[in-house]
């Protein structure tokens, strides 16, 4: 009987779906995985906010070589985030092509149904004990 209760239990458990707010790193993978030089203009919007986007010259290479930051990372380390409410930060702390150590500190905003990055950060730190242990927001850095 006890067995029976159990594969039960679990069987509902496996059935139901709990609604979670998307990890701001799985934002951030998707990004990633998802862009690129010839697509970037195009899927813009679909990862960053129109606040960011506004800023920008679109049809300016620079630009385009800014929305993809994501290429100065080569090899992430770890990644930390907080959500406060309808915005969050992620730090991804990693190392770049030349394997020097190197931070993306990201602000996100809640804009349904998903993530968006609304302001850019990133760090280019001496050596690995600037690694952050703690989440920054792009806001706490003095550019």
């Amino acid at each position: 009987m006890r067995l029976f209760l159990l594969i039960c239990t679990l069987l509902l458990g496996a059935c139901s779906t709990h609604e979670k707010d998307t990890p701001l790193y799985s934002t951030f993978l998707d990004y990633e995985l998802n862009t690129s030089t010839s697509n970037i203009i195009q899927r813009s919007p679909n990862f960053f906010s129109d606040n960011l986007l506004k800023k920008l010259n679109l049809s300016s290479a620079e630009v385009t070589g800014q929305l993809l930051f994501k290429g100065y990372m080569v090899k992430p380390i770890n990644n930390i985030e907080t959500i406060m409410g309808n915005s969050g930060c992620l730090t991804i702390n990693g190392f770049d092509s030349e394997k020097m150590p190197i931070l993306f500190n990201l602000k996100y905003i809640k804009s349904e149904p998903r993530w968006l990055i609304d302001e850019i950060n990133v760090f280019f730190a001496s050596n690995e004990a600037d690694f952050s242990k703690t989440v920054k927001c792009p806001s706490e850095y003095n550019n």
